[in-house]
């Protein structure tokens, strides 16, 4: 029998995808080096961490109102319910526009501008290789009601 799995049909899983962008920064930064301010500036790096607190806490946020809904954060399982509350009635995609914002706060911790560029191709990657096929996935499953989040809530920010 080949049923088609009910999950959506993303290329990679999103934590992967980001902490490669972030790898991808590093080393590009070791060959070549990017810089973006002066080193002696501690503001970049007190931003920069800022940054990855926030995207932690939305994180957390998105998870425990996943859990709370009675449905999972791991897009390899189905989804029980659709997710509308809390960060999700800021963004249908909380948890990636955190890893973005994580991927961009090391370009600051790091002075380098290959974060930057990392965290674009991140954003191409998640959207075209993760957020589409969710959102695919949740129309076939919610149909209408999906319709009505996407028109009330962004897909980003």
């Amino acid at each position: 029998m080949n049923a088609t799995p009910d999950r959506a049909r993303i290329i990679a899983p999103p934590p992967l995808l980001a902490l490669g962008c972030i790898l991808l920064g590093f080393v590009a930064r070791h060959f070549f080096p990017l810089r973006w301010f002066a080193p002696a500036n501690t503001l970049p790096i007190l931003v920069g961490v800022v940054m990855i607190a926030i995207s932690i806490a939305v994180v957390v946020l998105a998870r425990r109102t996943f859990i709370a809904q009675g449905t999972h954060s791991n897009p390899y399982r189905p989804t029980k319910a659709l997710v509308m509350t809390g960060v999700f009635s800021v963004s249908r995609n909380p948890i990636y526009v955190a890893f973005l914002l994580f991927v961009l706060a090391f370009a600051l911790l790091a002075n380098s501008l290959w974060f930057v560029i990392s965290a674009c191709v991140l954003l191409l990657v998640l959207h075209f290789g993760v957020v589409k096929q969710e959102e695919r996935y949740l129309r076939e499953k919610f149909g209408d009601s999906y319709e009505q989040y996407c028109s009330r809530v962004r897909r980003w920010i």
